[in-house]
Order: C-alpha cells, then sequence, then structure tokens
C-alpha cells in the first residue's frame, strides 16, 4: 500500500497569513542587535580615525547601526560637520550622510 502524505502542506492550511506574518516579524526582531554605548576613549578614537581619513583622502571601511543590523561600506569622507554630527560620504552608490552615533567600527584603508 502506498500512502500519498503531502508533507508540510497538510499543515500549512491551519495558519493564518497573520501569524506567518508575526512568526516572520519575532524572527527578524530576535536577529537584531543592539546598538552599543561608547566611552569617550572610543568616540575620541573614532573621530581622529575619520579627520586622518579626510585630511589624506583615503578610503575607510565603515561598519554602521542600522535598524538594528550592522551595514558595511567601504567609502572616502568628503566632509565633517560637527554641529550637525555627521559625515558625508562618497561611495560607488553616491554621497551620504552618516550621523557619528550610527558607527559602530572604522578601519581606514592604506
Amino acid at each position: 500500500m502506498n500512502i500519498n502524505d503531502r508533507g508540510m502542506k497538510k499543515w500549512h492550511g491551519f495558519m493564518m497569513p497573520e501569524h506567518v506574518e508575526g512568526i516572520k516579524e519575532m524572527w527578524i526582531d530576535s536577529q537584531k542587535n543592539k546598538m552599543p554605548i561608547w566611552d569617550e576613549e572610543q568616540i575620541a578614537e573614532f573621530e581622529q580615525l575619520i579627520r586622518y581619513a579626510k585630511d589624506y583622502n583615503l578610503y575607510v571601511d565603515l561598519s554602521i547601526y542600522n535598524n538594528g543590523f550592522e551595514r558595511n561600506i567601504t567609502c572616502s569622507i568628503k566632509s565633517i560637520d560637527p554641529l550637525k554630527k555627521e559625515i558625508k560620504i562618497a561611495t560607488v552608490e553616491g554621497m551620504e550622510s552618516i550621523r557619528f552615533d550610527k558607527i559602530l567600527n572604522i578601519t581606514v584603508i592604506d
């Protein structure tokens, strides 16, 4: 006797689309990271690296906090705005502004 089993198809019918969407959102939320809180020494080191890269027109690898996830960008720093506390960077896609408090890590590429 051969039993034709439909696998997960038979169980999927018991889940409402709203329930499936809620489970997906819970999974995404569980993957998010919290933004670290930097001490003054780390902030000063980031500022020094940013100024150095801008002055010598060097590329940097930036790790940016983006809505709970880390985004990595290779770019050059075009300007620093201490009043708005942000930097303007040039990437392959174009110009972008990044706030200082969203920077997770910066590495200067020599």
